[in-house]
């Protein structure tokens, strides 16, 4: 009789975003492989690891996110194995960075602590101090849907949005400076390692510079579309204002597709004939397909992970305007993709990731296959956490009630909006479904159901 399938949880805080993307290249190979099921859990959730106990126990992190963290501390408690990789594994370890975040237990709490590259192993053990046995590089697991996404049609995608009649796109990459206005600020100045004052005043400078940069292009090739695309965490998810950046005083221009959560930027930057930035890591995205991509910053050498170095820098605008003119009009790309910033964006992106074959999702499980092979479900008795049952009763009670449009209104309510609107995590079960099709394909393209779940096979990926 074959054996009952183990039970996984995956707990997620969206629909949206590189999350799920980080984490379901290991899902699949569980399912497929190693006879788990995998059910995705919204955060606020969590007290179902007290009334249902699974075997194991899926984050994205455990340190970056305060719930991601006192999920991972309440497994380990209660002897329940937790996988957690990395959702920011490329940070500047030059910088005052603190490593740790919401963990304020300050020790590693999942039994491998993954690395994307090997600058940041380096980092952990010599400037942080921990034990190099629990370290493993296996590379950006997220960046592995390069490999087997598949296409999108840009047709509909233009239709989707009424601009079908836009041949040729630009898109462009927020940078986080509505944060401004909000209390994210912090975050920025300790990224820029500016004190306040002059700080608020140099990100407003550069908002306004970015802000004239896009519309001159705007206005100078009304036949092209540009699509701008906000960043992902200039607001906290409980704020639902759009505070003032670069781009969303530029939406009133027929030619411009403003965007916040509505598409992914790996969909974006698929449909992109040029992908522009002040400074993104997406730029390193549209590396990975092939995609031109243009820096448009005042400031020379501004990144952290040194972008500016695979990519064509543009620090004024009548230089921007030349290059989009030969690029949109004469189709000529040379300055995008000259032979010595191709030869350094492909040292960048290994740097960065640390491998870029596709298979780094695999060389994550194999780094943690001795923890699953001999994992067994958690005998003990396990205690209510308050914050967990506390949650699980506003969000049960509360979905009865809840309105968007009036909670929108009410400043507490309006704080609870991005609960209601994630609890199903209804995107990220749909999602699912279509991942695993193109994990499929990408899976018999490359002979890999024939080759796993062979140890030896991983064991020769993963150095």
């Amino acid at each position: 009789m074959k054996s009952p399938n183990k039970k996984a949880y995956c707990f997620l805080v969206s629909s949206e975003g590189r999350d799920f993307h980080i984490l379901i290249g290991f899902i699949y190979y569980l399912e497929r492989f190693l006879n788990y099921d995998v059910e995705f859990q919204f955060v606020w959730d969590a007290h179902k690891i007290k009334t249902s106990p699974p075997d194991l126990v899926i984050l994205p992190n455990a340190r970056g996110n305060d719930l991601y963290f006192e999920i991972a501390q309440y497994c380990k408690e209660n002897d329940i194995l937790v996988y957690a990789n990395e959702s920011e594994g490329n940070f500047n370890p030059d910088t005052d960075y603190n490593y740790w975040g919401y963990n304020t237990t300050k020790t590693p709490i999942c039994p491998v602590l993954y690395c994307w590259n090997y600058r940041i192993r380096n980092y952990l053990i010599e400037s942080v101090g921990i034990d190099e046995s629990l370290i493993k590089v296996a590379g950006a697991p997220g960046i592995d849907k390069y490999h087997y996404t598949s296409k999108l049609d840009r047709g509909l995608f233009l239709k989707k949005h009424h601009k079908s009649k836009y041949k040729k796109v630009v898109g462009y990459a927020g940078w986080a400076f509505g944060k401004l206005e909000n209390k994210e600020i912090d975050h920025v100045l300790t990224y820029l390692e500016m004190e306040e004052t002059s700080g608020k005043k140099w990100i407003a400078e550069k908002r306004d510079w970015a802000e004239e940069a896009l519309r001159s292009c705007i206005e100078k090739f009304p036949d092209v579309l540009f699509i701008l695309k906000k960043h992902p965490r200039e607001n906290f998810e409980s704020d639902y204002r759009d505070s003032r950046n670069e781009m969303n005083r530029l939406t009133h221009y027929d030619n411009v597709l403003y965007l916040c959560n509505e598409e992914s930027i790996e969909s974006l930057i698929q449909v992109s004939d040029i992908w522009m930035a002040f400074e993104s890591t997406s730029i390193m995205e549209a590396w990975l397909m092939r995609t031109p991509t243009v820096i448009i910053n005042p400031i020379p050498n501004f990144s952290k992970v040194k972008l500016y170095e695979g990519s064509l820098q543009v620090h004024d605008i009548p230089h921007l305007l030349t290059v989009m003119t030969d690029a949109l009009e004469k189709n000529v790309f040379d300055q995008m993709n000259q032979p010595e910033i191709l030869v350094q964006r492909q040292k960048t992106l290994e740097n960065a990731f640390g491998f870029t074959d596709g298979y780094n999702h695999l060389r994550c499980i194999y780094y943690f296959l001795p923890y699953l092979e001999k994992n067994k479900r958690t005998t003990k008795k396990i205690p209510l956490n308050k914050r967990f049952f506390r949650q699980y009763l506003l969000m049960h009670m509360g979905k009865f009630f809840y309105n968007k449009s009036i909670f929108a209104r009410l400043p507490k309510f309006k704080k609870t909006i991005w609960i209601f609107e994630n609890r199903c995590l209804d995107g990220v079960k749909a999602q699912k479904l279509t991942t695993f099709k193109d994990l499929d394909e990408f899976y018999k393209k490359n002979g890999l159901n024939e080759k796993l779940p062979d140890v030896e096979f991983l064991k020769s990926i993963s150095r």
